[in-house]
C-alpha cells in the first residue's frame, strides 16, 4: 500500500483542509443571450491584436463576461476551444482592475490560434485602457 503525503487528497495542496480551490468563472460572471444581443446593438467596439472587445456600459451591467468565437475565423473546433479558454481566463485573471457597471464582449481573431496566455492578457489590457474601463488598483 502506498503512503499518502498529503491527507487533504494527492491533488489537494497542504494544509487545505480538504476544500479544492475553485478557479472557475462561475455562471454569474458570463453573459446570458439578451446580453449579447444588447452589447452587439449598443456597444462600441475597440479592435486588438488577438480579439475585439466589445463594451455596453449600463446601470444593469454587472462585469460580465462574453465569448464569441468564429468557425469561419478559427476552422477546427479544437482552435476554437482553445481561444474560449484563453479569453475567459484573461477576463478571469484581470476582472478586479475594470470598472464597475460594464459588459465585456470578447471576439477573438484568427490570431489569437498563434498567442500565448501573456500575449492576450497584454493585448486585453491595452485595449481596456483604450476603452477607459481599466483601472491600475484592483478592488
Amino acid at each position: 500500500m502506498g503512503r499518502m503525503l498529503n491527507s487533504a487528497g494527492p491533488d489537494l495542496p497542504p494544509n487545505s483542509g480538504g476544500i479544492k480551490p475553485d478557479f472557475s468563472l462561475p455562471r454569474s460572471h458570463r453573459m446570458l443571450p439578451v446580453h449579447y444581443r444588447n452589447t452587439f446593438e449598443g456597444g462600441r467596439s475597440f479592435p486588438g491584436r488577438f480579439l475585439v472587445l466589445w463594451l455596453r456600459k449600463a446601470p444593469d451591467a454587472n462585469c460580465r463576461v462574453g465569448v464569441v468565437t468564429s468557425s469561419n475565423t478559427l476552422h477546427e473546433a479544437v482552435t476554437r476551444n482553445r481561444a474560449r479558454r484563453l479569453l475567459r481566463e484573461t477576463f478571469r485573471l484581470q476582472r478586479a482592475h475594470l470598472v464597475p457597471g460594464v459588459d465585456v464582449l470578447l471576439v477573438a481573431r484568427g490570431r489569437i490560434e498563434r498567442a500565448n496566455r501573456q500575449e492576450v492578457d497584454a493585448d486585453f489590457q491595452t485595449i481596456c485602457r483604450k476603452a477607459g474601463i481599466w483601472r491600475n488598483e484592483s478592488c
